[in-house]
């Protein structure tokens, strides 16, 4: 009986030993996602993505500062106000000295481009203006 208790306690100690050595040994290694995690990181960034091209020019951007109404933002104005249509690119452009988003969007055969200020939200030009395409 005496033996087959110290080889269960050599057992155990063996085990725990090799446990606790390999618990050691990863603790130092980053957690590598498995591929449900990755899957769902890659989707959530694609669901973060706008959809259409974003053009900020550098210098528009620094002289004006920051804008109360971003390129998403304008996107969902013109949207909202031409439904049926689809973005396809925002991009920060100048009108009398003001910053504006100019809007490119399709809609049904033909396009669209509209301004919207971008501190106020307000649409300047180009909502009555969609051109057929060929």
């Amino acid at each position: 009986m005496r033996r087959a208790t110290a080889l269960t306690l050599a057992i155990g100690g063996i085990t725990l030993g090799l446990t606790a050595g390999g618990a050691l040994a990863s603790a130092g290694e980053p957690e590598r996602p498995g591929p449900r995690a990755v899957e769902a990181a890659s989707s959530a960034g694609r669901a973060a993505s706008p959809g259409f091209e974003i053009e900020i020019d550098p210098e528009l951007d620094a002289r004006f500062g920051p804008r109360p109404v971003n390129a998403v933002q304008a996107a969902g104005i013109v949207t909202d106000l031409m439904p049926g249509a689809r973005v396809v690119k925002v991009e920060l452009d100048e009108e009398d000295d003001r910053a504006v988003w100019g809007v490119e969007a399709v809609i049904g055969s033909g396009e669209a481009e509209v301004d919207v200020d971008a501190f106020t939200g307000d649409v300047l030009d180009g909502v009555d203006g969609v051109e057929e395409d060929d």
